[in-house]
């Protein structure tokens, strides 16, 4: 399945959805009330819909295989009853997590791009182990939200990654069980204030320079592990308007993501967490040493990962603050 939150018209709070390919396009189907459907002879069936496939993403991975098998019942429902579909261009998509209450985010992943960080001459020391940083999730936008270029930087970058979605409470997780632990994956930009990092790096690890608002593009969806194949052998792409600017496989990353898993399960992992992954080489980079590559307003990023979709923002700078 591809998970995705979702907002229809009319809406005042989110919905838990699926996406579906049908011949006559994509939709968005409803899985509570396609649910609901399943069980039309229990006089409390939208009750128990409820309960099992809630409004919220967390609340839903926190039910754990049965609100995925409920998951799977109504989306079967739905793809033959559509009545229970949306149009996915009549709805509006936000981040599947919308709020996620951690985001733990791997740094120096992939050969490629430490080798065209040391190129650029900013001093890396990595350990032998999946170093982190924290992105906040106040930073955290969906599909097709702007990312928003802060007046306090002027190197505005990106960086695709591919994102762990938690989904059961785990900790101390062996490296080859993290499939169990995992609900599947999502795309994540991690969008970079460069000046802002070399400012704060000699003091320790960058926070700002990770965390100002709308630096976290989160999306479209959640694929389960099923719908993916090997995972070790994923292509990852970013495009800014339509010309491409990173592309790897995750066969090139340092650390897979069952040594992720178990060095970052030392610290409790709840349901809806999100560890992202690191990115690769074609980021503009630092001191402006590429400036044509940072982005600017009016830019429009996609950032794709096999399998998982295609996750797409415009770039607006902040209101008010620029000529």
């Amino acid at each position: 399945m591809r998970l995705v939150s979702y907002l229809a018209p009319g809406d005042a709070r989110p919905r838990v959805g699926s996406l579906v390919d049908l011949p006559q396009g994509r939709c968005v189907a409803d899985l509570q009330r396609a649910y609901a459907a399943t069980l039309a002879d229990d006089p409390f069936a939208p009750e128990i819909a409820a309960v099992r496939i809630p409004g919220d993403m967390i609340r839903f991975l926190e039910g754990g295989p049965l609100s995925m098998a409920a998951a799977r019942a109504a989306e079967a429902q739905a793809r033959t009853h559509a009545v229970f579909l949306h149009a996915e261009t009549a709805v509006r998509l936000l981040a599947p997590v919308p709020r996620p209450r951690k985001i733990i985010s791997v740094g120096g992943n992939y050969r490629a791009h430490m080798e065209e960080v040391l190129r650029q001459k900013v001093r890396v020391d990595l350990p032998d182990y999946p170093i982190a940083f924290l992105k906040m999730p106040s930073a955290v936008i969906g599909p097709d939200e702007p990312i928003v270029r802060s007046r306090l930087t002027e190197e505005l970058d990106y960086e695709i990654e591919i994102g762990l979605v938690i989904g059961q409470r785990c900790k101390d997780v062996r490296a080859e069980d993290w499939r169990s632990v995992v609900a599947g994956l999502t795309v994540v930009n991690d969008v970079s204030m460069r000046d802002i990092i070399l400012a704060e790096q000699p003091y320790g690890i960058p926070f700002q320079g990770k965390n100002l608002d709308t630096s976290c593009p989160l999306g479209p969806c959640i694929a389960t592990l099923d719908e993916l194949g090997d995972t070790g052998n994923l292509d990852v792409c970013l495009r800014v308007n339509g010309e491409v600017r990173q592309q790897d496989n995750t066969r090139n990353m340092v650390h897979d993501f069952g040594r992720i898993v178990a060095y970052w399960s030392r610290v409790t992992l709840e349901p809806g967490d999100v560890i992202t992954t690191g990115t690769t080489s074609g980021v503009a980079g630092f001191r402006k040493q590429r400036p044509e590559k940072l982005l600017k307003p009016g830019d429009v990023v996609e950032a794709e990962v096999q399998g998982v979709g295609v996750l797409r923002n415009p770039v607006v700078d902040e209101p008010g603050v620029r000529a």
